[in-house]
């Protein structure tokens, strides 16, 4: 049988169904299917996931988070859907530009820094004169 190549682009355009889902409608392969349509697909799949890789992080974020309830708490699974969500918060900023240093550590470092003595090279502290 062949490919319907204009249902299977509508369906994999403007109803997002995989190759398998579109081949199981035409009673074909998906290796037919994405053979007579690779061509025809706007090249901007890959470039619509990267530019909003952010955006799809902190949906997949949220998404692993509203599995927090009570009952999944209480349980070790928990442990690792929190992990996963703090890693999915991690790359999200990543995306956005912004930093996942702990800068509360780097500023209270800067202070200890300012407020310690430093010895210049005659032998003085804090830029006073020597002895």
């Amino acid at each position: 049988m062949p490919v319907d190549v204009s249902s299977a682009l509508d369906l994999r355009l403007n109803h997002h169904l995989s190759y398998s889902e579109i081949a199981a409608i035409q009673g074909v392969s998906p290796q037919a299917i994405h053979g007579r349509i690779k061509n025809l697909l706007p090249p901007n799949e890959l470039n619509v996931y990267k530019d909003h890789r952010a955006d799809i992080l902190a949906g997949l974020q949220a998404k692993i988070l509203s599995h927090l309830d009570d009952e999944r708490l209480s349980k070790a699974s928990a442990y690792q859907l929190v992990g996963s969500a703090g890693l999915l918060y991690d790359k999200e900023r990543l995306e956005r530009g912004m930093s996942t240093a702990n800068l509360a550590s780097l500023t209270a470092d800067i202070a200890s820094m300012k407020r310690a003595k430093v010895v210049d090279n005659s032998g003085s502290e804090n830029g006073s004169p020597g002895k």
